[in-house]
């Protein structure tokens, strides 16, 4: 046994000697941080250093660890003075001397580049660049061998000779393997610096080629600092944060049972998410399919429809929408000012009063009529309704949809309805008009009679014509009221003393009958902006409900009193001013079960002979009020009579306008040698009126249609004897009426005076003499105080 353990004995010997004998000379370079550089006490530093030395404390392998510049460690290597390098990474040429390790570290490549250059990121972006490298590097190596990538390569001795070419635009960027920034030696100011995403190297030890003692050596100690986890320290104190660490199914061991359970909640997810969205498929399908069938009921019902996004300002608007204006689908745009433009400048500031009160939120939708203008310059009454489907957090409307109702067949439904309802008050009042006119007519006659055959002085018999000139202007009177009653056509809305209306609207309908009728008007009483002919309707038609209500008599009572009304207190009415109108009557009053009707068209509560009433009058009520923005309400008990309210809104800051009457009359001129000349068809009115001129001085000349006039008026010109004042009938059956014949005679003389007469009182040009050319107008029938004092005003 002796010689056994000698001999194992010796090899020991000969192993610790071996090993005793062999210390590796390792290579680190001395300015490559942070992979290796020297510290301030001269000793080598950074991942390389702190790497060899774990290495060198495993006890597998004796290292000496040696600092220098790259270049001196190649020649240093090349003759044999260091045993291996570290931070090698393998080529081609290197094989042909070199064995490699494992490797340790992965590396990206670094670029620097001026400020003011764009961000190179791939070494697709080299291309017509100069770029430069360390002479010998890795980098240098590899771009010679990919020809630049396109780029110029530009090779320089050390780090610091590249990073100032490249400041100073002799070159366009510098590349290196690694980033050299945490050098306190390199100056890289103004300078910024990023990885190439497709340069990456592994770096490993070298040693020479067959020294496989060595390369087993190194490599069992490397095994051994990764297994301890020494490695993973020292790659994160000094590589972690610039160098992404290669990763190893070891490092994803503690994360397996997470992970598993994070893509298993994935995958339900995803499951349940497939499942959410054949769900919202179909329920987006059958949402299409209603709006598809909610489209074609309005678009077969005639209505346009419209979608306004109130965030982008974008109207969607359909065909129908168009075509109702006259438009093809091209030719109107998407924006809310296609709509806005088109509306009637006096509808539009209750259509946007109307809308401003539902996107606040104020009603729950809203409908309102107003008119458009067409292509073709003409308007078109249209019903517009819509509503918000979609508010923000802050209750601002985000989507509005509606529709337009073409309303022209039920405006002129209900233009028919009014001339219906006319027709039917005619029957009413036509026995009491004849009766106060038969009475007015028998006074005129029997006066004029008792004159006739008067003996007496003149003083006896003037009582007698002033008593008929008396009646006369009753029947005038009552002649104005019938004018106001079947006035018709165009509404022609001013500011109107609602007083003074219903004293002139309301005795006519009264007329011959027993009610009675008491007017209470408060004072200061706010005007309206009325069509006074429409709402004059208005209230006839109340009183004439209340007479037929008391076929016996009685008393209908209306007050007019102004009121502020606060929202939502008559339904339908915003807050303001208005005028309240009460008309009660002591009628036998409504039934509860009646009451919703009375406005609906054709409802009536009387009884006409066999046949029942039309019910029109209240219908054309509500409507003439809704047109007026106003509103009209009933309270009644049955046998305790009825009462109806009518809410007008008041114009505060207008003034009423009165009839145009005849010029202002001044201080009576010398009469005498003034001539006038007079035109009308109208034989008895002619004389009349040429001799009562003739009696207040003046010279008369007469005409019997407006071509005589103009022909009399040249020839006066000829004979220098030119008229002062024409006096020229509106109308002439078959022949040049008053505005013709001034038009022609303005020809002749464009300083004529003219004054227009006509026994239609409610004519525009009547109304608005001057518009027309002419100084005046006098409404028939007047009296003479009226016809002098209006030629005295113009003479």
């Amino acid at each position: 046994m002796r010689y056994p353990l000698l001999s194992l004995l010796l090899l020991g010997l000969l192993i610790v000697a071996r090993l005793e004998a062999r210390v590796l000379r390792v290579g680190v370079e001395n300015n490559s941080p942070p992979l290796s550089f020297v510290d301030e006490n001269k000793q080598p530093a950074g991942f390389s250093a702190e790497l060899l030395q774990a290495m060198n404390a495993t006890g597998k392998v004796r290292i000496e660890i040696v600092p220098n510049y790259w270049t001196q460690h190649l020649r240093g290597f090349a003759s044999g003075d260091l045993d291996a390098l570290a931070n090698v990474t393998i080529t081609q040429p290197r094989r042909a001397t070199m064995d490699f390790s494992i490797s340790h570290a992965y590396v990206h490549g670094v670029i620097y580049y001026r400020h003011d250059r764009p961000e190179v990121t791939h070494t697709s972006e080299f291309s017509g660049k100069t770029v430069g490298t360390l002479i010998g590097s890795i980098a240098h190596t590899n771009a010679l061998t990919h020809d630049g990538w396109g780029a110029t390569i530009v090779p320089y001795s050390s780090w610091q000779e590249a990073l100032d070419a490249t400041r100073q635009g002799e070159i366009d960027a510098a590349l290196f393997i690694r980033s050299p920034a945490s050098s306190e030696n390199l100056d890289v100011e103004g300078l910024e610096w990023g990885f190439v995403d497709d340069i990456l190297h592994q770096y490993h030890f070298a040693v020479h080629k067959g020294d496989a003692e060595a390369l087993a050596q190194i490599n069992e100690a490397l095994a051994e600092i990764r297994a301890n986890g020494t490695f993973d320290r020292i790659y994160a104190k000094w590589i972690g944060p610039l160098e992404p660490h290669p990763i190893r199914l070891a490092d994803l061991r503690p994360y397996y049972l997470p992970s598993t359970l994070v893509l298993v909640v994935v995958a339900g997810l995803i499951i349940w998410q497939r499942h959410m969205l054949r769900r919202l498929r179909g329920y987006t399908e059958r949402l299409r399919e209603s709006e598809e069938r909610w489209k074609f009921a309005l678009e077969g019902a005639g209505d346009g429809i419209w979608d306004w996004d109130a965030r982008t300002g974008c109207v969607l608007r359909s065909k129908r929408w168009k075509e109702m204006l006259g438009y093809d689908e091209t030719e109107i745009g998407d924006g809310l000012n296609e709509w806005i433009d088109r509306v009637h400048p006096d509808d539009l500031p209750a259509v946007e009063a109307v809308r401003e009160r539902h996107e606040t939120g104020k009603t729950a939708t809203f409908a309102v009529e107003h008119r458009l203008r067409c292509k073709d310059g003409s308007w078109k009454w249209i019903l517009n309704r819509g509503m918000v489907i979609s508010r923000d957090a802050h209750g601002a409307p985000q989507r509005i949809i509606g529709t337009h109702t073409d309303l022209s067949a039920a405006k002129q439904a209900e233009a028919d309805r009014l001339i219906l309802g006319k027709l039917e008050s005619t029957g009413v009042l036509a026995g009491g008009i004849a009766h106060d006119f038969n009475n007015l007519l028998t006074a005129i006659l029997l006066n004029l009679d008792l004159a006739r055959h008067n003996k007496d002085t003149v003083a006896a018999i003037l009582p007698r014509i002033e008593a008929a000139e008396k009646a006369a202007l009753a029947a005038r009177s009552l002649t104005q009221q019938l004018i106001t009653f079947a006035r018709g056509g165009a509404s022609v809305v001013r500011v109107t003393d609602i007083g003074a209306l219903l004293y002139e609207a309301i005795p006519l309908v009264l007329s011959g009958s027993t009610v009675r009728v008491d007017i209470r008007v408060a004072q200061n009483l706010w005007p309206a902006e009325v069509d006074s002919g429409q709402i004059g309707q208005v209230f006839r038609n109340l009183v004439l409900n209340a007479r037929e209500s008391m076929p016996r008599g009685g008393m209908v009572r209306i007050e007019a009193e102004n009121m502020s009304l606060p929202d939502g207190v008559v339904l339908g009415l915003p807050a303001g001013d208005y005028i309240k109108i009460a008309v009660a009557d002591e009628g036998e009053g409504i039934a509860p079960d009646k009451l919703a009707k009375i406005f609906d068209p054709y409802f009536s509560t009387k009884q006409r002979g066999p046949q029942k009433g039309m019910g029109l009058g209240l219908t054309i009520c509500h409507s003439i009020l809704q047109k007026h923005h106003g509103a009209i309400t009933a309270e009644s008990e049955a046998g305790k009579g009825a009462t109806f309210f009518v809410y007008l809104p008041a114009k505060r800051s207008g003034r009423p306008e009165g009839n145009v009457d005849s010029a202002t009359p001044i201080p009576s001129a010398e009469q005498e040698g003034k001539r006038i000349l007079v035109m009308d068809d109208e034989p008895i009115m002619l004389e009349s009126l040429c001799l009562a001129l003739r009696r207040m001085g003046y010279e008369v000349v007469e005409a019997p249609e407006g071509t005589a006039a103009v022909k009399l008026y040249q020839e006066a010109l000829a004979g220098n004897r030119r008229f002062d004042l024409v006096l020229l009938d509106l109308t002439i059956p078959g022949g040049l009426g008053g505005c013709e014949a001034l038009k022609a005679i303005r020809e002749l003389d464009p300083q004529a005076k003219a004054v227009v007469m006509s026994g239609y009182t409610d004519n525009a040009i009547m109304r608005d003499p001057a518009a027309a050319g002419f100084q005046g107008s006098l409404h028939k029938p007047f009296t003479g105080d009226a016809l002098n004092k209006l030629i005295n005003g113009l003479l």
